[in-house]
């Protein structure tokens, strides 16, 4: 169809247009009756932030072009099932792709993602995450929500050289991969010398001991050895603690059990009143956002959570981070990002599972990949809350000797 005339469509087809720019602006006014769009092949550059006005759109192709970045706002497209990016330049995903609970196919390849955010795994309906040719360096413990009935693809990422072990487990374990070569997660048969946030891994072969490099995982500041013990800090304990009581009120709510039991028993034995009045007086968030008066002089906001309880507005289901903003908005933003975000991996001691964000001990093994044509060996790495679910791990597993 002609580009020029919108008004009874509900799919666009503007491919190969050479399009600079996303064009909402020819669409100004019949934004909800448009569905599906389809992009692919122009010059665009930039998506603009006033794409959630296209709140009925259903698919979204936008491969083949010059994005860098999404904006936040996508997440308003809430009824968003595909989205097809692939063959631009993506740097990197906005947490909020979590918020966009309908969809169902995210095709990323051929970017320059170095990592993925760790709220796709909020994406319940996702069936399809393909993330082949990129710039990926570690993998996310669960990348998605239904490890059986979601299909992941990751492969020519050439400086990823581990998969997490709960991954391997639940997706890759027994199972053969559509793939004849995956193109990384080889292991070098020569020698490498170590560099600062590396991990140096030691294999021997053919009776003669080489070393691997893998990068240090992004935003683990505490990584801990094997046969090291050290206590997580207070703050690490409570926000395990707390994110194990916000995913239990979740699951909770999506069940459609009632919406404010949670809250009502919090406020009755006053841990989460006592939490909030201790915050209350505090201005924790400064250089960040604040209200102002109406001459736009800068007041400190302290939030008074009215004592009577308020229901939650009813959704088909709820992550973590619909809990943080409905009841934990005088927390620091810091903490509710943390919270909002979710724990970097879970402990992998199956009787334990606790979250672990920012203390954590590592240990590494082998597995094998099952490909088309023949079977692959790749290194695990597997995350732990603490030691002592660590060495319980481990026992009867040919771990690999490592330093850091």
């Amino acid at each position: 169809m002609d580009y020029e005339d919108v008004s009874p469509a509900v799919v666009l087809h503007w491919n190969y247009r050479g399009f600079t720019e996303f064009p909402l602006h020819r669409i100004n006014g019949e934004e909800a009756e448009i569905t599906d769009i389809y992009l692919k092949e122009n010059l665009i550059s930039r998506v603009p932030n006033e794409i959630c006005k296209l709140r009925n759109l259903e698919s979204l192709y936008l491969s083949g072009n010059d994005i860098t970045e999404l904006p936040k706002e996508i997440s308003g497209l809430r009824y968003l099932k595909c989205l097809d990016i692939s063959g631009n330049r993506l740097r990197m995903l906005p947490d909020e792709v979590g918020d966009m609970k309908c969809l169902k196919f995210l095709i990323l390849d051929e970017n320059e993602l170095t990592s993925l955010p760790l709220r796709l795994n909020e994406l319940r309906y996702l069936r399809y995450l393909s993330v082949c040719d990129n710039k990926l360096q570690w993998l996310p413990q669960r990348p998605v929500y239904n490890y059986h009935h979601c299909e992941f693809r990751f492969w020519r990422n050439t400086a990823l050289r581990s998969i997490p072990y709960t991954l391997w487990y639940h997706m890759f374990r027994d199972q053969q991969t559509r793939s004849l070569n995956i193109g990384c997660l080889n292991i070098p048969q020569h020698e490498h010398t170590s560099t600062i946030g590396m991990f140096r891994l030691k294999f021997i072969q053919n009776s003669r001991e080489y070393e691997v490099e893998i990068l240090c995982p992004p935003y683990q500041n505490i990584v801990l050895y094997s046969d090291k013990d050290s206590p997580p800090s207070l703050y690490e304990i409570c926000k395990r603690q707390l994110y194990q009581i916000i995913c239990e009120t979740a699951k909770r709510h999506t069940d459609n059990l009632e919406c404010n039991y949670f809250w009502h028993n919090l406020y009755r034995n006053n841990r989460a009143r006592n939490l909030q009045e201790s915050f209350g007086n505090i201005d924790i968030d400064k250089g960040e956002d604040h209200n102002q008066d109406e001459n736009g002089n800068t007041r400190t906001f302290r939030t008074k959570v009215n004592k009577s309880v308020s229901k939650m507005k009813l959704k088909n289901d709820y992550g973590p981070s619909d809990i943080v903003e409905e009841h934990f908005k005088y927390l620091p933003s810091f903490i509710k990002r943390d919270l909002s975000n979710g724990p970097i991996s879970r402990c992998e001691h199956v009787q334990c599972k606790k979250p672990v964000f920012d203390h954590a001990h590592f240990e590494f093994c082998l597995g094998k990949l099952i490909l088309i044509d023949n079977v692959e060996n790749v290194i695990l790495s597997a995350t732990f809350c603490s030691k002592s679910c660590l060495d319980k791990w481990k026992i009867g597993r040919n771990v690999i000797p490592w330093t850091i």
